[in-house]
C-alpha cells in the first residue's frame, strides 16, 4: 500500500469518479456486444458447441473452455444472437474495473494511479474483449484478481487460504485462455521457492502446500501438454510472430492499442519505451530484494512478467512456437503497466517539479485516450476481427441474389461456414472459396475462383484489381461499412 495516502477529499472523490467511470464504460461495451455481427474466431467456437463437437476442443487453439461452456449455457438460454453469447464476457467487465482499482492502490501518488487506471480501462483494445464471446476478458479479469491476492499472500503474514485463492485464481485464467499458462509458471515457481526452502522462510513445510504444489505441478502438465497436442495434432498453434519478440509481444499490443490510428512514430516509441521502462524497473525491485530480501510489490509484479518473457524464448527455440502477439500478448499489460506506474509513482513524489509534472500528464493522458476512443472505435466493430463487421447485411445480400456460383474470401467465408449457415438453411448453394487475402493475380487460385463466380464477397481492393487484369464486366452492388467488404456481381 502507499506510505503517504491521498488528500482526504481527493481520496473521497476518486471512488466516485472511478465508479462513474466504469458505469460508462460497462455501457459501451454492452452497446459493442450487442452491436458487432458475429467475429471468425467466435463462429468457429459456436460451431463446436452447437453441433456437439466436443472432441475437437482439445484440439483447437480456438478453444478457450471457459467461453466454450458459457456459450453452451448462453446459447440454450437466450439463443443464437451474438450479443446474448456474449454475456459472460461482458458482466466479467465490472469484476475487472474492481480488480484494477484493487491493484492501483499500491501506486504511490494519485497521479500516476489515475495514469494506470487510464491506460487500463480506457484502452479500446482491452475493451474489445469484453465484448466478445471469446476467453480473453475473463482471463484478464482473473489474471487482474490473482495479481492481488498474490501480492497480498506474499507481503503479509503467510496464510494457506491466501494461496488458494492464487491458485483457484490462476486455475480460471488458464481455463479462460490456455496462453495464460506464460503468467501462471512464475507465481507459481515463486510459491514452491517460499515453501520448499524453509531455512529461507522461518517456516516448517506444511502438508497442505505440498498438495497445492502438486495441484499446481497437474495443472501445468495438462496446460502444456494439451498446448502440444493442439501444435502436433490439432495442427492449430501458429497464430503469433516468428522473429521479433519484443515487436510481438509489446508492439502487437500497442498496435491493438491505437486502433488503426497513425499517429507517425508513436507505435515504434511505445514499444520500446514500455520495453525498456520494464526491464529497469523490473532489475532495480529485482536489485533491492536481493539486497533486502524484501519482497515488495514491484519484485513481485516482475515475476510474471519474466515468466512471460523467458517462456517465450524457450518454447520458441524448443518448439517453434510463435512468440506471443496481439490478444494473447495482452497478459504482459496489466503487470507491465503497473509495475511501471509503481515506479512513475516513486519517481514523482521526489520533488515538487515531478509532482506538478505528474499531475499535467495524469490530467492530459485521460483525456486523450478518450478522444483517440471515441475517433477510432465503432459499437460494430472491432480491431481483431474487423473484417467481419456487418456481415448479416451482405451475407443476405449476397442470397437475395440468388447466386448459382457464389464465392466468399477468408474475411466472410469462415462466418458464414461456422455461424450463419447453421442458422438459415435457405443461405444456400455452398460459396466456394475466394482466396483474397491480399493476393493479385499472380494466384492461380484466384483467377480460377473469378472465371467461375457469379457472385463474390471480398473485402480487399486487389480483388477488383483482378477482375480488371482478366478483363470481367463487374459491378459493386454494395458495400457494408465500417468494415470493407463489398458484394459484387460478375457478368460471363
Amino acid at each position: 500500500m502507499p506510505s503517504n495516502p491521498l488528500p482526504t477529499r481527493l481520496s473521497r472523490l476518486l471512488p466516485i469518479v472511478y465508479l462513474l467511470v466504469t458505469l460508462a464504460l460497462w455501457l459501451f461495451v454492452w452497446l459493442h456486444a450487442f452491436g458487432m455481427d458475429m467475429t471468425h474466431d467466435e463462429a468457429y467456437s459456436f460451431k463446436l458447441i452447437k453441433t456437439n463437437y466436443f472432441t475437437a476442443l482439445f484440439g483447437s487453439a480456438n478453444t478457450h473452455w471457459l467461453n466454450s461452456f458459457f456459450m453452451e449455457i448462453l446459447n440454450m438460454v437466450f439463443g443464437d444472437s451474438p450479443g446474448w453469447l456474449r454475456l459472460h464476457s461482458v458482466m466479467a467487465f465490472p469484476f475487472f474495473a474492481w480488480a484494477i482499482y484493487r491493484l492501483g492502490n499500491f501506486i504511490k501518488g494519485m497521479p500516476a494511479r489515475i495514469i494506470f487506471y487510464a491506460l487500463l480501462l480506457l484502452n479500446p483494445y482491452v475493451l474489445d474483449f469484453f465484448s466478445l464471446a471469446r476467453g480473453y476478458g475473463l482471463a484478464m479479469t482473473f489474471q487482474a484478481w490473482s495479481l492481488v491476492y498474490f501480492v497480498k499472500a506474499t507481503t503479509n503474514e503467510f496464510r494457506y487460504r491466501n494461496w488458494l485463492w492464487v491458485f483457484f485464481l490462476h486455475l480460471l485464467a488458464i481455463a479462460s485462455n490456455l496462453s495464460y499458462f506464460y503468467t501462471v509458471v512464475g507465481m507459481a515457481a515463486w510459491y514452491a521457492y517460499i515453501i520448499l526452502i524453509p531455512k529461507l522462510t522461518g517456516r516448517a513445510i506444511d502438508r497442505r502446500n505440498v498438495w497445492l504444489l502438486i495441484f499446481y505441478f497437474v495443472l501445468l502438465l495438462l496446460t502444456v501438454a494439451d498446448l502440444l497436442f493442439i501444435k502436433y495434432y490439432g495442427k492449430d498453434l501458429g497464430y503469433g510472430g516468428d522473429t521479433d519478440l519484443i515487436g510481438s509481444l509489446f508492439g502487437s499490443v500497442w498496435e491493438g492499442s491505437l486502433y488503426g490510428a497513425n499517429y507517425g512514430q508513436l507505435l515504434p516509441v511505445l514499444t520500446q519505451v514500455s520495453f525498456y521502462c520494464l526491464v529497469l524497473a523490473g532489475a532495480y525491485y529485482i536489485f533491492h530484494f536481493l539486497r533486502s530480501k524484501i519482497a515488495s510489490t514491484g519484485f513481485l509484479l516482475s515475476i510474471p512478467l519474466i515468466s512471460i518473457l523467458l517462456l517465450n524464448i524457450f518454447f520458441h527455440l524448443l518448439f517453434n512456437t510463435p512468440f506471443l502477439y496481439g490478444r494473447t500478448a495482452l497478459q504482459w499489460y496489466i503487470p507491465g503497466i503497473l509495475l511501471i506506474c509503481i515506479a512513475a509513482g516513486e519517481l514523482l513524489s521526489i520533488s515538487k517539479v515531478s509532482r506538478i509534472a505528474g499531475a499535467g500528464i495524469a490530467t492530459i493522458l485521460p483525456v486523450l485516450i478518450v478522444i483517440h476512443h471515441n475517433k477510432q472505435t465503432d459499437r460494430e466493430l472491432c480491431f481483431e476481427w474487423s473484417l467481419q463487421a456487418n456481415t448479416t447485411k451482405a451475407i443476405h445480400a449476397l442470397y437475395m441474389h440468388k447466386p448459382q456460383h457464389p464465392a466468399m474470401g477468408f474475411s466472410v467465408g469462415g462466418v458464414y461456414e461456422n455461424y450463419y449457415s447453421l442458422l438459415d438453411s435457405s443461405l444456400h448453394p455452398t460459396p466456394i472459396d475466394l482466396p483474397d487475402q491480399k493476393q493479385d493475380c499472380a494466384n492461380p487460385a484466384m483467377k480460377e475462383t473469378l472465371q467461375q463466380s457469379d457472385y463474390i464477397i471480398t473485402a480487399y481492393p486487389a480483388t477488383l484489381l483482378c477482375l480488371q487484369q482478366l478483363g470481367l464486366r463487374y459491378e459493386v452492388i454494395g458495400s457494408y461499412p465500417p468494415g470493407t467488404n463489398q458484394l459484387i456481381r460478375i457478368y460471363h
